[in-house]
């Protein structure tokens, strides 16, 4: 099994170049925490999610995608960009750990401050996630500029950047609004915070990954070459004409967004399933059923985000976010990480030539089987808890906790095997 996913098609990736194995897995341990501290907070507000605007939801709203998301992603690009893209990142041990740090206690300060309406904790966790993310761009743009990368992966792996730019300084913006009355169109900027974040830096990076990842793990067909040369730029440009028109004043502008942005999404979605659809596995395992999952939920909140637009029922904007965000990207990271964390696990002690069990033994089938199902469990619960009853809320804040407690756990585990394996062998 290893062998054939080292060699079926990836000879293109440079595995000498991957970094220390506590490099990306210290973002990986880290993140599940925020889902943990997200669930315990729904458990402690259980009407947080009756409106997309209240603190609550908020708040809830970035300890998923800058507590869990970023961290992943960002742990997720120390890996890739020296493996897929040739760029090598430059004192990759201290950039990460004050990455880490910086990322950490931004995600923190910001929930807090955002449930509590603190203003200094806002523009505390604003200004450590502002430094987190130019230390990684500033360390990013200088492995990209020395790579040699093909013209699609580096491209798409900087469009990727360029979206994690621009929602970051959106968000500065938004935090300096609320905690020091800066007089901006707060809708508008909170409708291209969320766009510019959903897909163009969420998105194309899950894409860019996908274009190597899906058919690397799903044995499944390359993605066509249309939809990988022309998906990415595509979502830049149509981010770009909604920013101009949603800043210039266009009546039309607040509005055209999710017209623009859900076809893109729909395309993506689509692409997967009907790749995973010619997939050569035997047998299906739960990570490929949950990526799945996971594009049929970004479809389905692509749908209901274009619902928001006309229907004046709060449900709908909550109800794109639950899916988007956790039936989506949480759904589609759990799944990935699955197969990366055993992987890599694998691929270090290879290095180190110590004999690796399979990544079976790395990570069992049934542990992560049960904790992928939770996760199939807890999102009509998030989606009854959108309703605001106190009840909903509960059983969803109580699932959260114990899915990403779960996948704590189990990507814990790998770790502590690996760690015994190598520890076996002497080094």
């Amino acid at each position: 099994m290893q062998g054939a996913a080292v060699s079926a098609g990836q000879r293109s990736l440079s595995y000498e170049a991957t970094p220390p194995f506590h490099v990306p897995l210290s973002f990986f341990l880290a993140a599940p925490l925020f889902g943990v501290a997200a669930g315990l907070y729904l458990l402690a507000q259980p009407e947080a999610l009756a409106s997309r605007w209240t603190p609550g939801a908020l708040a809830l709203t970035h300890l998923v995608t800058v507590g869990f998301m970023l961290l992943v992603m960002f742990g997720a690009l120390m890996q890739v960009l020296p493996v897929v893209a040739g760029a090598s990142v430059p004192a990759i041990r201290p950039v990460a750990a004050g990455v880490h740090g910086l990322a950490s206690s931004g995600a923190i300060a910001l929930a807090s401050g955002l449930a509590a309406g603190r203003p200094v904790l806002l523009q505390a966790g604003g200004g450590l996630l502002g430094a987190a993310i130019l230390l990684f761009l500033g360390a990013a743009a200088v492995g990209l500029h020395r790579s040699a990368a093909s013209r699609v992966t580096g491209r798409d792996l900087r469009i990727a950047l360029i979206g994690l730019a621009v929602t970051g300084a959106l968000g500065i913006v938004l935090v300096l609004a609320l905690s020091r009355g800066l007089a901006v169109p707060l809708v508008e900027l909170a409708n291209l915070h969320a766009g510019w974040g959903w897909l163009g830096w969420g998105g194309v990076l899950l894409a860019a990954t996908s274009w190597v990842v899906v058919p690397m793990f799903q044995i499944t067909p390359s993605y066509p070459a249309w939809l990988t040369r022309f998906w990415a730029p595509l979502v830049l440009a149509v981010l770009a004409l909604w920013s101009a028109l949603g800043l210039g004043g266009s009546a039309a502008g607040t509005r055209i967004g999710p017209w623009l942005l859900a076809p893109l999404a729909l395309c993506f979605a689509a692409a997967t399933l009907w790749l995973m659809r010619r997939t050569r596995r035997p047998h299906p395992d739960a990570g490929f059923r949950t990526l799945q999952l996971a594009m049929l939920s970004i479809a389905a909140g692509a749908l209901c985000a274009l619902a928001a637009t006309s229907l004046e029922h709060g449900f709908w904007p909550v109800a794109a976010g639950v899916l988007v965000l956790h039936g989506g990207f949480v759904g589609a990271i759990s799944a990935m990480l699955y197969k990366i964390v055993p992987f890599l696990a694998w691929l270090h002690l290879t290095q180190a030539r110590v004999k690796a069990p399979n990544m079976k033994k790395l990570l069992p089938d049934a542990p992560m089987r049960r904790q992928l199902l939770l996760h199939a469990i807890t999102l009509p619960a998030l989606l009854a808890a959108a309703s605001g009853h106190a009840w909903a809320g509960r059983i969803a804040g109580l699932l959260v906790t114990a899915e990403f407690g779960w996948l704590l756990a189990n990507l814990a585990g790998t770790a502590l095997r690996w760690r015994r394996v190598m520890g076996e062998s002497g080094r």
